[in-house]
């Protein structure tokens, strides 16, 4: 592990802590102007950091671009938890990929709601 980081052992702690309970559990939140999908890959966290906020909130929570969720949005909510080898370590969202945040990226910093990465090579079932 180039980074130092045991990425086995903070794979174990996500899925834990996701079967904690159902404010702990994965979703991810997309754009309506995206095309509506039944299954999700991409960048996820936990229900618990957008639930009852509204969608300008959510965008400052999770450091997406101001308007994004302007027009509604998609919540997507997996059938089955992902398994160790379909996702990554991503750090929190005022820290993207785990990187320090730099001005004048795609994306703003976020408040720090914790963010995985569900491997684009896979799809998890979502509704």
């Amino acid at each position: 592990m180039a980074d130092g980081l045991n990425h086995a052992v903070l794979k174990r702690n996500a899925i834990a802590y996701w079967q904690q309970g159902s404010s702990n559990r994965p979703v991810k939140l997309t754009s309506v102007l995206r095309h509506p999908t039944f299954w999700s890959e991409g960048y996820i966290t936990c229900h618990k950091f957008i639930a009852g906020r509204s969608l300008s909130e959510a965008e400052r929570i999770l450091g997406l671009p101001l308007g994004e969720l302007t027009g509604g949005a998609y919540l997507y909510e997996f059938l089955r938890l992902p398994a160790p080898d379909e996702f990554d370590i991503r750090g929190y969202t005022q820290t993207p990929a785990g990187q320090p945040w730099v001005a004048g990226g795609a994306y703003p910093v976020g408040a720090g709601a914790a963010q995985w990465e569900a491997r684009k090579t896979l799809t998890f079932p979502a509704v």
